[in-house]
């Protein structure tokens, strides 16, 4: 009985249409976002590798070249610079998941190779060899394309801010599904509470109570409906009174 009544059928399909309509923006939003923060973690990535290829240019000695790169970049990513093919600096890092990796790491990438044989410039999400950890890394060829400046960092970092984005799309998906089931009910309880007094009105009709009418509430078409019936109630009392 529960089920059959308009209240709930009309409740149900309000709800189940916001719902999905809530649940699709959700994940497509996820999924922007997600690769949103991948796309602003290369972006910084890259605005560090132009500043590291600018100091490297303008000081000519690598350990002074160095000595200013730990002072400018960021603690938690790596920076590895290659000066040329025998010299090489690689920087240190508060994120203990970066191991230091072997240089021939770089030259066995084909991505990584290009940067320093056809001085390209580089973009991608890679595993460190023999870990498991994943990082965002980008390359630039430095100013005398002698060298290239690889950087890099976790990307169990980008993951991080993903998250926190993640905890609180879902958050106001979950406070705007209860209002939206609120909603619902409001409207569908409005929309059917005239059906359901027109209901008991046809009942009483039914039994001979003609003088029964109709509360006209609104003037849609729900309202032309009840007048419409208060009118048939007045014909079937006059037709009856003539019988």
């Amino acid at each position: 009985m529960f089920w059959r009544s308009v209240v709930v059928k009309l409740w149900f399909t309000i709800l189940l249409f916001f719902s999905f309509v809530l649940i699709t923006l959700t994940i497509l939003l996820l999924q922007f976002f997600e690769s949103y923060h991948v796309n602003e973690a290369e972006q910084d990535l890259m605005q560090t590798a132009n500043v590291v290829t600018k100091i490297v240019g303008d000081y000519h000695d690598s350990d002074l070249s160095a000595d200013t790169i730990e002072k400018v970049m960021d603690p938690s990513n790596r920076i590895v610079v290659f000066f040329d093919e025998k010299d090489y600096w690689i920087s240190g890092t508060s994120d203990k998941t970066l191991e230091s990796v072997e240089l021939d790491w770089f030259y066995s990438d084909t991505d990584l190779n290009e940067v320093l044989l056809n001085h390209n410039t580089l973009k991608k999400i890679a595993t460190l060899p023999h870990t498991n950890t994943e990082v965002v890394i980008v390359g630039q060829p430095l100013q005398n394309n002698q060298g290239a400046v690889f950087v890099y960092q976790s990307l169990d970092k980008v993951e991080e801010t993903t998250s926190q984005t993640t905890r609180l799309i879902i958050l106001a998906a979950g406070i705007a599904i209860v209002l939206t089931t609120f909603f619902a009910f409001f409207l569908s309880t409005r929309i059917t509470s005239p059906l359901i007094k027109m209901r008991k009105a046809a009942m009483e009709l039914a039994k001979g109570e003609f003088h029964t009418k109709v509360p006209i509430l609104t003037h849609d078409e729900i309202g032309e409906l009840a007048i419409a019936f208060n009118r048939m109630g007045r014909q079937l009392k006059y037709n009856i009174h003539a019988l």
